[in-house]
């Protein structure tokens, strides 16, 4: 969905697209799990249509995109009741958000990673040593013949 008219295209979706849409389930989901513990319902999408905002919980958006790529075509829309505006944001911002967590959450590993291979290598392990536990964890190190022999940070 990469504008704010999420389910108003009435042609046969292509691989492209449907590759796109397994992708927003998948973001919606994970979206779902991190902002719904901070108050955040769902997301506000602008309806061309009706000429309104839409405001769909998590899993009402989901279940739109699954009825999407299960039959071809979005459900019948109807705004929700009476939604309070500061419990939804833009699909844009939700976008964003997930980019930043996930850029977050892989620099986090990568840190923890190379503190590790130091904390193995000062404990007197070797390098292939060291690379073994990494791969046998499913972690990685940018140079991974030589892990770092100062503290990284």
């Amino acid at each position: 969905m990469e504008d704010d008219r999420p389910f108003d295209d009435e042609a046969p979706l292509d691989e492209d697209e449907r590759v796109a849409l397994q992708q927003d389930l998948i973001d919606v989901e994970v979206l779902k799990e991190v902002l719904r513990p901070k108050g955040i319902k769902g997301a506000v999408f602008y309806c061309s249509d009706c000429e309104e905002d839409h405001y769909l919980s998590w899993d009402l958006l989901a279940g739109n995109l699954k009825e999407l790529l299960d039959a071809g075509e979005s459900p019948v829309h109807e705004p929700a009741f009476d939604p309070d505006p500061d419990q939804y944001v833009s699909w844009d911002y939700a976008r964003g958000f997930l980019d930043g967590y996930e850029s977050f959450e892989q620099e986090e590993l990568t840190d923890v990673t190379l503190r590790l291979a130091q904390e193995l290598k000062e404990r007197g392990w070797t390098g292939p040593e060291v690379v073994g536990v990494l791969d046998a964890l499913g972690l990685e190190l940018t140079s991974p013949e030589d892990p770092p022999t100062s503290g990284a940070g």
